[in-house]
């Protein structure tokens, strides 16, 4: 059996200070790729980690592919877990000959453990690159999100609340239900735990999470992987399809974007099954692959759709403040919005030659950027616009309402977002007076 360990031992410092390095592993000996696991689900829902590492476990015959993986259980109501007990935090290399019932055994219930601190990210990054060298790694975040919202995701230095409880998010990614308020990780934490690691950049980073793909998270992000996959969508993660079917793919396929275009298309019968599983008729999603060498020339495009914006709202507010009240909202209760839609939307409104022309380019360059991608449409709402990546979208008063509990507006989070220093999409949400409430035929969440 291939070793395992408790993420308790992996955290303390005396490790973290007092281990000697290693002697670099020779390329030969290295596996082609390392898929590295952080995760939480929770609730009634910890026996679904569990059903993919027995799935996972079943494609892992050989070195080619390995696989490491970090999951803290969740809370006692509804626990369904089938090897592990709320609490407890296990961190293993999965194997075909992995024992679950010795891996838990080896866990510690620490249910104090912070998934959002960017030093366990971190750590775990180091420990399972030293578990499981490889030429490629791939990190793989699976768990509970919400998005980039401005009014609670924003550098952790901005808090004002005491260290005790340094953010109360309900958006970002991976909720930790252990944490006062589940406190979550957001891109902030998630991009300072990479910088401080070993491996700096990634082939791919893959979010197992609902609403992560907006472009606001993505460009967060993008400089440590080649490419992402995301959904500005809810996720089912009932018949959870990406992380066993990649493990099958790198392993069959020549490339990682052969293996990862595979990986999408292979996704969409079981996301439709997760679908109907969980809300018959009443979701919808997508799931995509991003090459993120492509996200700049998509900033660059949604900045000359800022900069028009801002340029004609004087002349043209009514027709732009119905686009702004139409265009497609991702989900119910959260202000992502499709940005393809609303380019296309205020260039049919406004019958604008420029935005017309900016609308165009901004479909080619969705076109480069999202090279892969399903769609499940299992509402009786009309057939979706179009599936792009989501945007930020309020009216200027909401956007400068000081955050409840803060010192700080909307505005001023939104700013400090390498989306908005891309683009200047701050400029135009704070010109717009139109809060958009006339679509809300997003998912019921």
């Amino acid at each position: 059996m291939k070793k395992f360990l408790s993420i308790a031992l992996v955290l303390c410092s005396a490790l973290l200070v007092g281990c000697k390095k290693d002697e670099p592993v020779p390329a030969q000996e290295k596996a082609d790729y390392t898929m590295m696991v952080y995760s939480m689900l929770g609730g009634t829902m910890d026996y679904l980690i569990e059903d993919v590492w027995e799935e996972t476990q079943q494609l892992l015959p050989d070195q080619k592919v390995r696989v490491v993986w970090m999951h803290k259980y969740g809370k006692p109501e509804g626990f369904r877990a089938e090897y592990g007990q709320p609490g407890k935090v296990v961190m293993f290399e999965l194997t075909k000959d992995t024992k679950f019932e010795d891996v838990i055994k080896a866990g510690k219930i620490d249910t104090a453990l912070a998934l959002y601190d960017p030093q366990n990210i971190t750590v775990f990054i180091n420990r399972a690159a030293e578990m499981a060298p490889a030429k490629e790694y791939v990190l793989a975040i699976f768990g509970h999100g919400g998005g980039f919202y401005p009014g609670l995701d924003y550098p952790k230095e901005w808090a004002n609340d005491g260290a005790a409880a340094p953010r109360k998010v309900k958006n970002g990614i991976v909720s930790d239900e252990w944490q006062p308020g589940s406190l979550t990780m957001n891109m902030y934490e998630l991009s300072e735990g990479i910088t401080n690691s070993q491996i700096k950049h990634f082939k791919s980073i893959v979010f197992h999470n609902c609403l992560t793909g907006g472009m606001e998270s993505l460009q967060q992000v993008k400089s440590y992987a080649d490419y992402l996959f995301a959904s500005p969508f809810m996720m089912t993660s009932e018949d959870n399809p990406l992380i066993p079917v990649l493990v099958k793919n790198m392993r069959a396929k020549a490339d990682f974007e052969t293996a990862a275009r595979q990986t999408v298309v292979e996704c969409q019968p079981r996301l439709v099954n997760g679908f109907q599983h969980e809300t018959p008729d009443n979701l919808n999603g997508n799931q995509e692959l991003i090459k993120t060498s492509e996200l700049d020339a998509v900033c660059s495009v949604t900045k000359k759709l800022s900069e028009r914006l801002c340029e004609i709202y004087a002349t043209q507010q009514a027709a732009i403040d119905t686009a702004t009240n139409h265009v497609y909202r991702f989900a119910n209760g959260y202000p992502y919005f499709d940005l393809l839609d609303y380019a296309q939307c205020v260039a049919k409104e406004t019958k604008n030659e420029q935005l017309q022309a900016i609308s165009q380019e901004l479909e080619q360059a969705f076109q480069r950027a999202i090279i892969e991608q399903v769609t499940v449409d299992l509402k009786a709402h009309p057939a979706m616009p179009s599936y792009s990546l989501s945007v930020f979208l309020r009216s200027s008063a909401k956007y400068n309402q000081t955050v409840p509990n803060r010192e700080f507006t909307m505005k001023q989070a939104y700013e400090y977002s390498a989306f908005h220093k891309a683009t200047g999409w701050g400029d135009w949400v704070n010109m717009n007076q139109q809060e958009p409430t006339g679509n809300p035929c997003g998912q019921v969440l």
